[in-house]
C-alpha cells in the first residue's frame, strides 16, 4: 500500500468520525458529541505528531488546528456559560477542510483560531485556572478510558491486514493496577514508528492473575507494505494517583516471523521498552504472558 492509499484512508476515517460527532452535535447530544470530539481530538493529536511521517508539515498544522478546535466546541458543550468562537456552523467548514486536505494547499483555515481562543472565557481567573486544572485532569481520564483505537484500513488486492486481538495479560498482582491500558505500535528495526501508536480502552475486568482487554486493534499498513525487522510492541500502562503519572509496568514484543494466524502468548519484558530489542530482560520466570489473536483481513 502506498502512502497516499494511506493517508486517504486514515482521512476517509477521520471524516466519518467527524461527521458523526457533529450529527451528535446538531441533534441535541451533548455527551456523545464531547466523548466523539475528545477522541478524534486525541487522534489528531497523535498524527500530528513530530514522530509520525504519514503527513507533511503543512498539513500537520492543519490537523492540529482542527484538534483545537474540536477542544475549544467540546468547552462550549460543557460550560454553558462559555463565550466561544467555535461554532456548530465553524466545525462544519473545518470538516470540508479536513476532507480536502490531501488535495490542495492548507494556507487558509476557515476559522482564526487564535481569536477563537481569545473569545473563550467563563469565570473570573482564579475560578477559571482551577477549572481548566480540572477539566484537563478529566479530559485525560477520558481520554485514557475511551483509548484511541483506529479503524481498519480497507484490504486491497493481494494484500494483508493485520488485526492482534488482545485478550488479556498475566500478572501476579493483576488486581492492584488503576486504569490499565496497552498502547500498541510498530517501528522499524532503529525503533522508529511506522504507524500511529494506539491505545487501548481502560480495562475493566479483572479476574485470577489477568486482566482482560478483549479489544482488536487494527494495524494501519498491510503486512507487504512494512519493512524488513519491524516489530510490533505492546506496552501495558497504568495509572499512579500518588504521583498522577502514567507509568510502564511491562511491554511484549512480536516480530514479523512471529505473526501468524491464530493464538499467540507473548513473554513479558522488563521497563523501560526497548524499541532496538538489544538489551531486554524478562520480568519474571513465573509463565505469564500476554495472551493475543492474529487475525488476517484480505
Amino acid at each position: 500500500m502506498t502512502s497516499g492509499e494511506e493517508q486517504r484512508q486514515v482521512i476517509l476515517a477521520l471524516g466519518k468520525s467527524f461527521a458523526q460527532c457533529t450529527d451528535f452535535d446538531l441533534w441535541g447530544q451533548p455527551i456523545e458529541a464531547i466523548d466523539g470530539y475528545k477522541r478524534l481530538s486525541k487522534q489528531l493529536d497523535d498524527l500530528a505528531n513530530a514522530d509520525s511521517s504519514l503527513f507533511s508539515d503543512e498539513q500537520k498544522k492543519v490537523l492540529r488546528k482542527i484538534g483545537i478546535c474540536l477542544d475549544l466546541r467540546c468547552k462550549a458543550l460543557q460550560a454553558p456559560d462559555t463565550i466561544n468562537g467555535i461554532l456548530l456552523d465553524d466545525l462544519k467548514k473545518i470538516g470540508n477542510t479536513l476532507d480536502s486536505i490531501l488535495n490542495q494547499r492548507c494556507r487558509d483555515f476557515p476559522v482564526d483560531v487564535i481569536a477563537a481562543q481569545l473569545q473563550t472565557r467563563t469565570l473570573p481567573n482564579s475560578q477559571k485556572r482551577a477549572q481548566e486544572s480540572d477539566d484537563l485532569d478529566e479530559d485525560k481520564q477520558g481520554s485514557r478510558a475511551k483509548g484511541s483505537l483506529l479503524p481498519r484500513p480497507l484490504a486491497y488486492s493481494g494484500m494483508k491486514v493485520l488485526t492482534v486481538k488482545i485478550e488479556k495479560i498475566g500478572l501476579k498482582d493483576a488486581t492492584q493496577f488503576i486504569e490499565p491500558y496497552i498502547t500498541v505500535s510498530v517501528k522499524d528495526m532503529m525503533g522508529a514508528d511506522l504507524t500511529t501508536s494506539q491505545d487501548t480502552p481502560v480495562a475493566s475486568k479483572k479476574e485470577n492473575k489477568c486482566i482482560v482487554f478483549n479489544e482488536e486493534v487494527h494495524i494501519q499498513k498491510s503486512l507487504e507494505s512494512l519493512p524488513n525487522g519491524f516489530s510490533i510492541f505492546f506496552e501495558f500502562k497504568h495509572f499512579k494517583p500518588k504521583k498522577n503519572i502514567i507509568s510502564t509496568k511491562c511491554w511484549a514484543f512480536m516480530e514479523k516471523d512471529e505473526i501468524k494466524e491464530g493464538p499467540v502468548a507473548l513473554e513479558l519484558y522488563q521497563k523501560p521498552a526497548d524499541y532496538k530489542r538489544k538489551q531486554i530482560k524478562l520480568l519474571t520466570v513465573k509463565p505469564l504472558y500476554l495472551h493475543l489473536k492474529v487475525i488476517f483481513n484480505t
